[in-house]
């Protein structure tokens, strides 16, 4: 069974997409593994909110680019709000990088691991909104989970990048969400 390693960072909106990917790898036959020389594919889940926080993500992905050298990837993902920030800067400035899916484009990740996607996979960040049939692999230790009751903003303040990076604001149904709680229960 071919292994797949995720980084997630960034906020827990976040989390809950790298655990959407995480249950999409699964589903495409795919383990988890810790340990990034293990996996033949890398995803790293991006934050693109502020200065400090694109660095580090640029800084975790050229990391994970030297395991496409020194370990067993043959596939490296960055997905998450800095791919939907900068897409076509990170295409040119990181050709180590085999795909880039964006924040509302998590579902995708099955097409990059069938083989037969683009490289770029950035759509309309308000397209997608997480429910209780989204496949999910938790990531957090037993008894905690976090759940997404909404996506995006519909506030253009000055100083946040909200809209841009997550849509307009898109509220679940509460059915929808208590059908995730008592999965997630269970």
């Amino acid at each position: 069974m071919p292994a797949i390693h995720l980084i997630s960072l960034g906020c827990p909106k976040n989390r809950v997409d790298s655990e959407v990917m995480l249950g999409v790898a699964q589903q495409h036959g795919y383990h988890h593994t810790r340990e990034a020389r293990e996996a033949e594919v890398i995803v790293v889940n991006t934050c693109g909110f502020i200065g400090p926080a694109k660095k580090e993500s640029v800084a975790v992905i050229l990391e994970m680019a030297a395991h496409k050298v020194s370990g067993s990837c043959r596939l490296l993902v960055v997905a998450g709000c800095l791919s939907q920030r900068h897409p076509d800067e990170l295409a040119s400035e990181l050709p180590e990088v085999d795909h880039f899916i964006g924040s509302s484009d998590v579902m995708k990740l099955g097409d990059v691991l069938a083989g037969g996607s683009d490289r770029m996979l950035v759509g309309n960040p308000a397209d997608w909104v997480v429910s209780a049939d989204s496949p999910r692999m938790l990531s957090s230790r037993p008894g905690s989970a976090y759940v997404k009751i909404a996506e995006g903003c519909d506030r253009h303040c000055s100083f946040c990048v909200i809209p841009l990076l997550r849509g307009k604001q898109r509220s679940r149904h509460p059915d929808d969400i208590l059908r995730e709680v008592e999965r997630l229960v269970n």
